[in-house]
């Protein structure tokens, strides 16, 4: 991304601003596309093979592709890389939603590759000759003072007209799945990998726990 040039744009009673970088980029600030207002958005260049680069990435804090050390942070205080926080400054007076990072990928082609699509991927790494006191890959914490109407809720899995294969998958392959078909046991036909864990909210087979067999739903067994 080169230098840009600002160009200032008028809309309504603000004033947005326009800025062009080589390749076709530009940020917006303030920008209004439709009913949704940005105040910040930037559009990336089109997808392109570029000789000599083999990754490329939209937006990177620090050394993204190695593992160099950057002189960044207190040695005695917590150290945030990227924080993203806001709050509401009017209340809310309709059942919305307010999302704090919403992150997505996006795929409408028809890709002649293995292609593999992530919303999200998060790292934690220790390398080699390094010490750390703990590792964790995620931690998500709901503070749930004051009023909370309907509970509050850790983590919530959801697909938009889509069956998942599995809701969640562990290390080893095995995962994880919620159904809302009828599973009967030694009979519902399951291919996923012997060991999975399902449970349905069907009335054939709720409350039930049930593991794969490779071919057939079971009973999970209790030692």
């Amino acid at each position: 991304m080169g230098r840009g040039n600002s160009l200032p744009i008028e809309r309504g009673n603000e004033m947005s601003n326009k800025v062009l970088f080589e390749e076709n980029e530009i940020l917006y600030t303030r920008h209004i596309e439709g009913t949704i207002r940005s105040e910040m958005k930037f559009l990336p260049a089109a997808s392109s093979a570029i000789t000599g680069i083999n990754y490329h990435k939209l937006f990177g804090i620090g050394d993204v592709t190695g593992n160099t050390a950057y002189g960044f942070g207190d040695p005695t205080k917590p150290t945030t890389g990227l924080m993203a926080c806001f709050g509401r400054t009017a209340i809310a007076t309709a059942a919305i939603t307010d999302t704090a990072l919403d992150v997505r990928a996006i795929n409408k082609l028809v890709n002649t590759g293995e292609n593999v699509i992530q919303g999200l991927y998060v790292k934690a790494a220790n390398y080699a000759d390094a010490t750390v006191g703990a590792l964790i890959g995620a931690f998500i914490e709901v503070v749930s003072n004051g009023t909370v109407t309907n509970g509050a809720i850790g983590i919530k899995i959801g697909a938009s007209g889509t069956v998942l294969q599995q809701d969640i998958q562990f290390s080893n392959g095995l995962g994880f799945v919620a159904l809302t078909t009828a599973i009967t046991a030694n009979s519902t036909a399951c291919t996923l990998p012997a060991g999975t864990v399902g449970i349905t909210s069907n009335g054939t087979g709720v409350g039930h726990l049930f593991t794969s067999d490779g071919s057939k739903w079971q009973y999970m067994a209790v030692a």
